[in-house]
C-alpha cells in the first residue's frame, strides 16, 4: 500500500492506494541500492556524454530549478514571521493644530521631531505562523521533486532520441545494402534481357524495387534527422553546432527477476504529490487559526521633541510595550469560505496523489509487459529474418538458372528486407521500453535514496541535496 505523508493526516481524505507487493508480470525481493547515474546501466559512453550535458544546458531543467529557487524564497519569507520585526522611523514635520482641539498647544504652528524603534511580534498561540512555515516547506520539497521529475523526464527523452538515432542508423545501413542489392539485380536482369532470357517486364519490376528502396532510404534519413534535431534541442544547442558522439546499437541491460512496488515511493511525481498534500493540510491549520484571536506584542521607544536644540535631552525619551489582541468578530463569512477552499484544495491534492500512484503502476506494468512480449517478438523476428534471407538467396540463384520468374525474386527480397527492418524496430522498441521502465521506477530498479524507510520525502530531500541549496 502506498499512502501519502501529510502534516495532519486526519485533515485529509484517505490517500492510500492498495498496491500489493509487486506487479502483474514481475516481482523482486532484493535490497534497494543507493541512487546513481541510471543511464550507466546501458553501457553507452555516447549516451552518458549527452545526458551529462543536459545538466547545464537544457532550458527545461533550468526552468524547474528557477521554480525551486522561488519556492525556497517563499519559505524564507514564511519564516520571517517567526521572528520579531523591528522598524525605525525618523521624521521632522511642520504642524498646525486646530484651535478647537481637545489639547490646544501654546503655539498652533510648531515643529515636531521624532525618532523611534517600533517592535511587533506575533505570539503564535494557535500555530498560524508554524503551519504557514510547514506549508511553505512542503511546497519547497514539492518543487525539489518537480525539479527531479523534470530532470528525469528530460534524461529519459534524451535517451529515447539517442537510441532512436542509433537504430535509425542501423535501418539506414540495411537499406543502403538493399539498394546495392537492387542495383545488382537490375544489372542481372539487363544481362538476361540482352541474352534473350527474359523480357522488359522484369526490368520494369527491378526499376520499381530499386526506386522504392531508394525512397525508403530517403524517408529513413529524414526520420533520423528529426531525432537528431530533437536531441540537439534537448542538449540546449542548435542542430548545426551539435555533435553526436560515435556509437552503435547496444543490447538492453538485463532486468532483475522482479520489482517491488515500494520502488515507486521514490518516483519524483509521487513525492511532489505527497508534499503538496502536506502543504494543503498545513494550510487548513492556517485557516483554522484565523478563527481565533491574534495576539501580538507591540512596542515603541525613542525620542520626541518640538525643538532640535534639546532633542537628545533624556526627558524627551518615550516608550511603550504591551500585547495587542485582534479578535475576529464578523467578516461576512470570509473565514467559512476560506475553510471550504482549504478543504477543497486538500481533496484535490489527495485525488492528484492517488492519480499519480495509479499512473505510476500503469507505467511500470506497461513497461514490464512490453519487455516480456518484446523478447518473444524479437526471437520470432530473428527466426523470420534468417528464413527470409535464405529464401532471398535461393530465389536469386534459381532465377539465375531460369527456374523461377523475377516476380518470385522481388517478393523474396522484399520479404527479407521487411523482416530485417522489423527485427531492428523490435529491438529498438525493446530498448525504448527499458528506458520507459527506468523512468517509471523513478530512475532505475537499483535506484533508491538513503533512509527511505524512515524519511517521508526521500526524493525531495535528495533533490534538494543535489541542487546544493538548503531547505
Amino acid at each position: 500500500m502506498l499512502g501519502g505523508c501529510v502534516a495532519d493526516p486526519s485533515e485529509l481524505a484517505d490517500s492510500s492506494v492498495e498496491t500489493g507487493e509487486g506487479y502483474r508480470f514481475e516481482g523482486i525481493e532484493q535490497p534497494l541500492l543507493p541512487a546513481g547515474q541510471w543511464w550507466g546501466c546501458f553501457g553507452d559512453p555516447g549516451l552518458s556524454r549527452i545526458i551529462e550535458k543536459l545538466e547545464t544546458d537544457n532550458p527545461s531543467i533550468a526552468v524547474a530549478l528557477a521554480r525551486y529557487d522561488n519556492a525556497r524564497a517563499e519559505l524564507g519569507l514564511a519564516k520571517v514571521d517567526q521572528h520579531p520585526s523591528i522598524n525605525g522611523d525618523v521624521f521632522a514635520i511642520r504642524r498646525r493644530d486646530s484651535a478647537s482641539s481637545v489639547f490646544v498647544p501654546p503655539d498652533l504652528l510648531y515643529n515636531d521631531y521624532r525618532t523611534a524603534l517600533n517592535l511587533r511580534y506575533e505570539i503564535d498561540f494557535w500555530g498560524r505562523v508554524r503551519q504557514s512555515v510547514n506549508a511553505a516547506r512542503a511546497e519547497l520539497e514539492a518543487s525539489a521533486a518537480d525539479w527531479a521529475a523534470a530532470r528525469l523526464s528530460i534524461q529519459a527523452e534524451a535517451a529515447r532520441n539517442y537510441f532512436q538515432i542509433r537504430f535509425a542508423d542501423a535501418e539506414i545501413k540495411v537499406l543502403e545494402r538493399s539498394l546495392k542489392l537492387r542495383e545488382q539485380s537490375k544489372k542481372l536482369v539487363e544481362a538476361r534481357i540482352r541474352g534473350g532470357e527474359t523480357t522488359d517486364l522484369d526490368l520494369a519490376r527491378a526499376d520499381t524495387e530499386l526506386e522504392s528502396t531508394r525512397a525508403e532510404l530517403f524517408q529513413m534519413q529524414r526520420v533520423r534527422a528529426e531525432y537528431f534535431n530533437a536531441l540537439a534541442a534537448l542538449a540546449g544547442e542548435v542542430p548545426s553546432t551539435f555533435d553526436l558522439p560515435s556509437g552503435g546499437v547496444r543490447p538492453p541491460p538485463s532486468i532483475p527477476g522482479g520489482l517491488p512496488s515500494q520502488l515507486l515511493t521514490r518516483r519524483p511525481d509521487i513525492a511532489a504529490a505527497d508534499r503538496r498534500m502536506a502543504a494543503t493540510a498545513a494550510r487548513i491549520g492556517v485557516v483554522k487559526a484565523s478563527f481565533l484571536p491574534r495576539v501580538e506584542l507591540v512596542g515603541a521607544a525613542g525620542l520626541s521633541s518640538l525643538s532640535l536644540t534639546d532633542f537628545f535631552d533624556p526627558s524627551n525619551f518615550f516608550g511603550e510595550i504591551g500585547p495587542e489582541i485582534e479578535v475576529p468578530l464578523y467578516r461576512g463569512g470570509q473565514n467559512e469560505r476560506s475553510m471550504d477552499q482549504a478543504y477543497a484544495n486538500a481533496d484535490e491534492a489527495v485525488a492528484l496523489y492517488r492519480e499519480a500512484v495509479l499512473a505510476a503502476f500503469r507505467d511500470v506494468e506497461n513497461a514490464l509487459s512490453a519487455n516480456r512480449f518484446l523478447d518473444r517478438e524479437i526471437g520470432a523476428h530473428s527466426s523470420a529474418a534468417a528464413a527470409a534471407e535464405r529464401a532471398s538467396k535461393l530465389s536469386r540463384t534459381r532465377y539465375t538458372g531460369g527456374l523461377v520468374s523475377y516476380l518470385d525474386v522481388v517478393e523474396a527480397e522484399r520479404t527479407a528486407l521487411s523482416e530485417e527492418r522489423e527485427l531492428i524496430q523490435a529491438k529498438s522498441t525493446r530498448l525504448l521500453s527499458t528506458v520507459q521502465l527506468v523512468q517509471a521506477l523513478g530512475g532505475g530498479w537499483e535506484v533508491n535514496f538513503p533512509d527511505e524507510a524512515t524519511s517521508r520525502k526521500p526524493v525531495a530531500s535528495a533533490a534538494v541535496k543535489a541542487v546544493g541549496k538548503p531547505l
